[in-house]
Protein backbone atom coordinates (compact mmCIF):
# COMPACT_ATOMS: atom_id res chain seq x y z
CA UNK A 1 0.00 0.00 0.00
CA UNK A 2 0.87 3.77 -1.08
CA UNK A 3 1.56 5.12 2.35
CA UNK A 4 1.14 9.28 1.87
CA UNK A 5 2.27 11.66 4.62
CA UNK A 6 0.46 15.12 4.72
CA UNK A 7 2.83 17.97 4.80
CA UNK A 8 0.66 21.12 5.99
CA UNK A 9 -0.08 23.36 3.28
CA UNK A 10 3.49 23.50 1.72
CA UNK A 11 3.31 26.73 -0.09
CA UNK A 12 5.45 29.86 -0.97
CA UNK A 13 8.69 29.75 1.43
CA UNK A 14 12.62 30.68 1.87
CA UNK A 15 15.54 28.18 2.71
CA UNK A 16 18.66 30.04 3.09
CA UNK A 17 22.08 27.92 3.12
CA UNK A 18 25.58 26.95 4.17
CA UNK A 19 27.03 23.87 2.85
CA UNK A 20 29.06 21.42 5.80
CA UNK A 21 25.31 20.81 7.47
CA UNK A 22 25.26 16.95 7.51
CA UNK A 23 22.46 15.73 5.14
CA UNK A 24 21.55 12.62 4.76
CA UNK A 25 22.99 10.52 1.44
CA UNK A 26 20.85 7.01 3.09
CA UNK A 27 17.47 6.40 0.80
CA UNK A 28 15.17 3.52 0.18
CA UNK A 29 14.76 2.39 -3.24
CA UNK A 30 11.69 0.58 -2.44
CA UNK A 31 10.04 2.99 -0.41
CA UNK A 32 6.65 2.93 -0.54
CA UNK A 33 6.60 6.73 1.35
CA UNK A 34 5.65 9.43 -1.03
CA UNK A 35 4.95 13.41 0.54
CA UNK A 36 1.68 15.06 -0.55
CA UNK A 37 2.34 18.06 -1.56
CA UNK A 38 -1.30 19.01 -2.90
CA UNK A 39 -1.63 22.52 -0.62
CA UNK A 40 1.54 23.48 -2.53
CA UNK A 41 -0.01 22.91 -5.54
CA UNK A 42 -2.79 25.03 -4.64
CA UNK A 43 -0.60 28.14 -4.41
CA UNK A 44 1.77 27.90 -6.97
CA UNK A 45 -1.63 27.07 -9.36
CA UNK A 46 -2.82 30.46 -8.44
CA UNK A 47 0.10 32.52 -7.86
CA UNK A 48 2.30 31.27 -10.81
CA UNK A 49 1.75 32.83 -14.40
CA UNK A 50 2.57 30.34 -17.19
CA UNK A 51 4.40 32.79 -19.41
CA UNK A 52 4.58 30.37 -22.44
CA UNK A 53 7.73 28.98 -23.96
CA UNK A 54 10.31 31.90 -25.26
CA UNK A 55 10.68 32.65 -28.74
CA UNK A 56 14.43 32.61 -28.13
CA UNK A 57 14.32 36.67 -29.54
CA UNK A 58 15.66 39.56 -27.63
CA UNK A 59 13.35 42.19 -26.14
CA UNK A 60 13.68 45.48 -27.71
CA UNK A 61 14.63 48.16 -25.19
CA UNK A 62 11.25 49.22 -23.04
CA UNK A 63 9.79 52.59 -23.78
CA UNK A 64 9.77 55.16 -21.13
CA UNK A 65 6.10 55.35 -18.88
CA UNK A 66 3.88 57.28 -20.64
CA UNK A 67 4.26 61.23 -20.00
CA UNK A 68 7.15 60.36 -17.66
CA UNK A 69 11.00 59.86 -18.34
CA UNK A 70 10.99 56.80 -15.94
CA UNK A 71 11.74 53.32 -16.85
CA UNK A 72 10.05 51.25 -14.87
CA UNK A 73 10.13 47.46 -16.89
CA UNK A 74 13.15 45.41 -16.91
CA UNK A 75 15.84 46.85 -19.46
CA UNK A 76 17.44 43.91 -20.69
CA UNK A 77 16.89 41.54 -23.68
CA UNK A 78 15.79 38.60 -21.32
CA UNK A 79 12.92 40.82 -19.71
CA UNK A 80 9.78 39.22 -20.97
CA UNK A 81 10.65 35.74 -20.27
CA UNK A 82 10.34 33.46 -17.86
CA UNK A 83 7.44 32.50 -15.89
CA UNK A 84 5.98 35.30 -12.68
CA UNK A 85 5.02 34.81 -9.27
CA UNK A 86 2.00 37.25 -8.46
CA UNK A 87 3.85 38.64 -5.18
CA UNK A 88 1.88 42.14 -5.40
CA UNK A 89 -1.57 39.87 -4.71
CA UNK A 90 0.40 38.80 -1.54
CA UNK A 91 -0.90 40.63 2.32
CA UNK A 92 0.56 40.16 5.64
CA UNK A 93 -1.92 36.72 6.33
CA UNK A 94 -0.73 35.37 2.87
CA UNK A 95 2.67 36.05 3.38
CA UNK A 96 2.87 34.64 7.20
CA UNK A 97 1.11 31.89 5.77
CA UNK A 98 3.79 31.39 3.30
CA UNK A 99 6.47 31.50 6.27
CA UNK A 100 4.08 28.76 8.04
CA UNK A 101 4.14 26.27 4.89
CA UNK A 102 8.15 26.57 4.96
CA UNK A 103 8.43 25.53 8.54
CA UNK A 104 6.22 22.53 7.93
CA UNK A 105 8.45 21.56 5.21
CA UNK A 106 11.34 21.80 7.84
CA UNK A 107 9.60 19.78 10.30
CA UNK A 108 9.09 16.82 7.73
CA UNK A 109 12.38 15.03 8.88
CA UNK A 110 11.19 14.54 12.27
CA UNK A 111 7.89 13.25 11.62
CA UNK A 112 9.84 10.92 8.66
CA UNK A 113 13.57 10.08 8.57
CA UNK A 114 14.26 11.27 4.71
CA UNK A 115 16.45 7.84 4.56
CA UNK A 116 13.73 6.24 4.72
CA UNK A 117 12.06 8.49 1.03
CA UNK A 118 13.18 6.63 -2.42
CA UNK A 119 15.88 8.94 -3.82
CA UNK A 120 13.98 10.49 -6.50
CA UNK A 121 11.30 11.55 -3.51
CA UNK A 122 13.86 12.96 -1.87
CA UNK A 123 15.38 15.35 -4.25
CA UNK A 124 11.76 16.64 -5.03
CA UNK A 125 11.48 17.39 -1.18
CA UNK A 126 14.94 19.38 -1.41
CA UNK A 127 13.73 21.30 -4.46
CA UNK A 128 10.35 22.24 -3.02
CA UNK A 129 12.02 23.31 0.63
CA UNK A 130 14.18 25.15 -1.22
CA UNK A 131 11.37 26.99 -3.72
CA UNK A 132 9.35 27.87 -0.80
CA UNK A 133 12.14 29.57 1.35
CA UNK A 134 12.79 31.27 -1.41
CA UNK A 135 9.25 32.26 -2.13
CA UNK A 136 8.38 33.46 1.26
CA UNK A 137 11.29 35.20 1.76
CA UNK A 138 10.67 36.97 -1.58
CA UNK A 139 7.08 37.47 -0.41
CA UNK A 140 8.39 38.94 2.66
CA UNK A 141 10.67 41.85 1.02
CA UNK A 142 8.45 42.71 -1.86
CA UNK A 143 8.44 44.72 -3.48
CA UNK A 144 12.07 44.54 -4.66
CA UNK A 145 13.32 44.87 -8.36
CA UNK A 146 16.88 43.04 -8.10
CA UNK A 147 17.19 39.72 -5.98
CA UNK A 148 21.22 39.44 -6.55
CA UNK A 149 22.42 40.47 -3.17
CA UNK A 150 20.28 37.67 -1.83
CA UNK A 151 21.99 35.11 -3.76
CA UNK A 152 25.79 36.35 -3.76
CA UNK A 153 27.91 33.23 -3.10
CA UNK A 154 30.57 35.80 -2.69
CA UNK A 155 28.67 37.54 0.61
CA UNK A 156 28.90 35.31 3.29
CA UNK A 157 25.99 37.90 4.73
CA UNK A 158 23.83 36.78 1.74
CA UNK A 159 20.65 35.54 2.78
CA UNK A 160 21.75 32.63 -0.15
CA UNK A 161 24.55 31.62 2.42
CA UNK A 162 22.87 31.89 6.10
CA UNK A 163 21.95 29.15 8.10
CA UNK A 164 18.99 29.92 9.68
CA UNK A 165 16.67 27.05 9.07
CA UNK A 166 16.32 24.65 11.28
CA UNK A 167 15.37 21.18 9.56
CA UNK A 168 14.76 19.13 12.56
CA UNK A 169 17.96 20.09 14.34
CA UNK A 170 20.08 20.88 12.06
CA UNK A 171 20.73 24.48 11.12
CA UNK A 172 20.78 24.70 7.14
CA UNK A 173 20.97 27.36 4.26
CA UNK A 174 20.15 27.68 0.91
CA UNK A 175 23.88 26.89 -0.25
CA UNK A 176 23.52 23.67 1.44
CA UNK A 177 20.97 22.57 -0.34
CA UNK A 178 22.48 23.62 -3.14
CA UNK A 179 25.59 21.69 -2.83
CA UNK A 180 23.59 18.55 -1.15
CA UNK A 181 21.68 18.10 -4.51
CA UNK A 182 24.32 18.42 -6.93
CA UNK A 183 26.96 16.40 -4.77
CA UNK A 184 24.80 13.43 -4.72
CA UNK A 185 22.59 13.41 -8.19
CA UNK A 186 24.46 12.80 -11.45
CA UNK A 187 22.24 14.20 -14.01
CA UNK A 188 23.14 17.94 -14.63
CA UNK A 189 19.16 18.45 -15.33
CA UNK A 190 18.73 19.13 -11.88
CA UNK A 191 20.12 22.36 -11.94
CA UNK A 192 16.86 23.07 -13.34
CA UNK A 193 14.86 22.27 -10.15
CA UNK A 194 16.32 25.70 -8.16
CA UNK A 195 13.56 28.64 -7.85
CA UNK A 196 16.07 31.67 -7.05
CA UNK A 197 13.42 34.54 -8.25
CA UNK A 198 14.78 36.09 -11.02
CA UNK A 199 14.17 36.30 -14.66
CA UNK A 200 17.31 34.94 -15.25
CA UNK A 201 17.17 31.84 -12.96
CA UNK A 202 15.06 28.59 -14.20
CA UNK A 203 11.55 28.58 -14.14
CA UNK A 204 9.31 28.45 -11.22
CA UNK A 205 6.37 25.71 -12.20
CA UNK A 206 2.77 25.88 -11.45
CA UNK A 207 2.88 22.98 -9.33
CA UNK A 208 5.31 20.94 -6.73
CA UNK A 209 7.91 18.63 -7.79
CA UNK A 210 6.78 14.79 -6.76
CA UNK A 211 9.54 11.78 -7.27
CA UNK A 212 7.33 10.48 -9.99
CA UNK A 213 7.60 13.05 -11.96
CA UNK A 214 10.69 14.70 -11.33
CA UNK A 215 13.09 14.26 -14.38
CA UNK A 216 10.52 14.89 -17.04
CA UNK A 217 9.64 18.03 -14.75
CA UNK A 218 13.44 18.95 -14.78
CA UNK A 219 13.64 18.03 -18.58
CA UNK A 220 10.67 20.78 -19.24
CA UNK A 221 12.72 23.28 -17.29
CA UNK A 222 15.90 22.26 -19.20
CA UNK A 223 14.05 23.06 -22.74
CA UNK A 224 12.52 26.14 -21.80
CA UNK A 225 15.84 27.61 -20.32
CA UNK A 226 18.39 26.46 -23.06
CA UNK A 227 16.03 27.91 -25.80
CA UNK A 228 16.00 31.40 -24.44
CA UNK A 229 17.19 34.57 -24.66
CA UNK A 230 17.82 34.11 -20.59
CA UNK A 231 19.56 30.86 -21.55
CA UNK A 232 21.76 30.99 -24.62
CA UNK A 233 22.00 33.63 -27.43
CA UNK A 234 24.52 32.59 -29.96
CA UNK A 235 27.05 35.40 -31.17
CA UNK A 236 28.63 36.11 -34.62
CA UNK A 237 27.62 32.65 -35.73
CA UNK A 238 30.75 31.32 -33.46
CA UNK A 239 30.06 32.16 -30.11
CA UNK A 240 27.57 30.87 -27.81
CA UNK A 241 26.99 33.21 -25.04
CA UNK A 242 25.57 31.71 -21.82
CA UNK A 243 24.14 32.60 -18.15
CA UNK A 244 26.30 32.86 -15.54
CA UNK A 245 23.96 30.77 -13.83
CA UNK A 246 26.44 27.79 -15.85
CA UNK A 247 28.82 28.93 -14.10
CA UNK A 248 26.85 28.76 -11.10
CA UNK A 249 26.35 25.31 -11.71
CA UNK A 250 29.69 24.41 -12.91
CA UNK A 251 30.14 21.43 -10.25
CA UNK A 252 27.89 19.50 -13.15
CA UNK A 253 30.32 20.94 -16.20
CA UNK A 254 33.91 20.49 -15.00
CA UNK A 255 35.13 20.87 -18.51
CA UNK A 256 33.26 24.20 -18.95
CA UNK A 257 32.52 24.91 -22.99
CA UNK A 258 32.51 21.59 -23.97
CA UNK A 259 30.59 20.17 -21.34
CA UNK A 260 28.14 23.17 -21.78
CA UNK A 261 27.82 23.05 -25.61
CA UNK A 262 27.39 19.43 -25.37
CA UNK A 263 24.43 20.18 -22.98
CA UNK A 264 23.30 22.82 -24.85
CA UNK A 265 23.07 20.73 -27.57
CA UNK A 266 21.13 17.89 -26.42
CA UNK A 267 18.46 20.33 -25.29
CA UNK A 268 18.17 22.68 -28.26
CA UNK A 269 14.93 22.71 -30.34
CA UNK A 270 15.63 21.39 -34.10
CA UNK A 271 15.74 25.32 -35.07
CA UNK A 272 18.33 26.21 -32.48
CA UNK A 273 20.57 23.33 -33.34
CA UNK A 274 20.73 24.38 -36.72
CA UNK A 275 22.37 27.74 -35.77
CA UNK A 276 24.63 25.82 -33.27
CA UNK A 277 26.41 24.14 -36.53
CA UNK A 278 28.71 26.80 -36.45
CA UNK A 279 29.35 27.56 -32.97
CA UNK A 280 32.95 27.12 -31.50
CA UNK A 281 33.17 29.10 -28.19
CA UNK A 282 31.57 29.11 -25.15
CA UNK A 283 31.27 32.52 -23.21
CA UNK A 284 29.41 32.64 -19.89
CA UNK A 285 27.91 36.21 -19.45
CA UNK A 286 24.39 36.46 -19.81
CA UNK A 287 22.42 37.56 -16.54
CA UNK A 288 19.33 39.04 -15.42
CA UNK A 289 18.50 39.09 -11.85
CA UNK A 290 15.31 42.02 -12.13
CA UNK A 291 12.90 39.78 -10.25
CA UNK A 292 10.24 37.74 -12.04
CA UNK A 293 6.95 39.37 -11.51
CA UNK A 294 4.57 41.20 -13.08
CA UNK A 295 5.61 44.66 -11.99
CA UNK A 296 9.50 44.44 -11.77
CA UNK A 297 8.79 45.27 -8.37
CA UNK A 298 7.52 48.96 -9.34
CA UNK A 299 4.55 48.83 -7.93
CA UNK A 300 3.45 52.82 -8.63
CA UNK A 301 2.04 54.07 -11.81
CA UNK A 302 3.25 57.65 -13.42
CA UNK A 303 2.26 60.17 -11.10
CA UNK A 304 2.59 57.95 -8.37
CA UNK A 305 -0.88 56.35 -8.13
CA UNK A 306 -0.84 52.78 -7.20
CA UNK A 307 -1.94 49.91 -9.72
CA UNK A 308 -4.97 48.10 -9.13
CA UNK A 309 -4.11 44.73 -8.22
CA UNK A 310 -7.04 43.10 -9.91
CA UNK A 311 -7.02 39.24 -10.67
CA UNK A 312 -8.24 40.26 -14.25
CA UNK A 313 -4.76 40.57 -14.48
CA UNK A 314 -3.96 36.40 -14.81
CA UNK A 315 -6.82 36.56 -17.68
CA UNK A 316 -6.66 36.92 -21.03
CA UNK A 317 -8.21 40.42 -21.23
CA UNK A 318 -5.64 43.08 -20.06
CA UNK A 319 -7.70 45.49 -18.31
CA UNK A 320 -6.90 49.22 -17.31
CA UNK A 321 -5.34 50.78 -14.93
CA UNK A 322 -1.75 48.91 -15.31
CA UNK A 323 1.57 50.45 -15.73
CA UNK A 324 2.52 50.39 -19.58
CA UNK A 325 5.29 48.03 -18.73
CA UNK A 326 3.09 45.53 -17.15
CA UNK A 327 0.15 45.79 -20.03
CA UNK A 328 3.54 44.90 -22.53
CA UNK A 329 4.15 41.85 -20.28
CA UNK A 330 0.85 40.86 -20.86
CA UNK A 331 0.01 41.61 -24.16
CA UNK A 332 3.41 39.79 -25.59
CA UNK A 333 2.10 36.22 -23.72
CA UNK A 334 -0.95 36.81 -25.66
CA UNK A 335 -0.11 37.43 -28.59
CA UNK A 336 2.10 34.68 -28.41
CA UNK A 337 -0.28 32.11 -26.91
CA UNK A 338 -2.45 32.95 -29.99
CA UNK A 339 0.31 32.20 -32.03
CA UNK A 340 1.21 29.00 -30.78
CA UNK A 341 0.26 25.98 -33.00
CA UNK A 342 -3.10 24.51 -30.74
CA UNK A 343 -2.21 20.69 -30.06
CA UNK A 344 -5.12 18.10 -29.31
CA UNK A 345 -6.09 14.78 -29.73
CA UNK A 346 -8.76 13.54 -32.48
CA UNK A 347 -10.60 10.13 -32.68
CA UNK A 348 -11.03 8.96 -35.97
CA UNK A 349 -12.99 5.95 -36.27
CA UNK A 350 -13.39 4.10 -39.86
CA UNK A 351 -16.53 3.77 -41.84
CA UNK A 352 -17.06 0.52 -43.45
CA UNK A 353 -19.73 -0.50 -45.57
CA UNK A 354 -21.57 3.45 -45.39
CA UNK A 355 -22.45 1.88 -41.24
Amino acid sequence: MLKKIGVLCLCLVMVPAAYGADLPTEFDPNSKYRLDYSDLNAVLKSAVLDMGPSTHKRAKRPKRSTSSRMILANPLPSRLEGNRVMYDKFEQPQIEFLSGMRDDLLAIPSQLPLEQLSKNEQLAFWFNLHNAIVMAKLAEEYPITRIEPFFDAEDADAFYRQRIFDLSGTMISLEDIHNHVLENWDDPLVIYGFYMGAVGTPNVRQSAYTGRTIFEDLKSNAVDYVNSVRGTQVWKKNQLRVATYYERMGAKFPNFSDDVMTHVRQHAKPSFLRRLSDVSAVDARIEDWHIADLYNGNLAQVGGSTAGNSSDALGIQIISGLPDHVVELLRYRDEKNADSPREGEVEVEEVIDGR
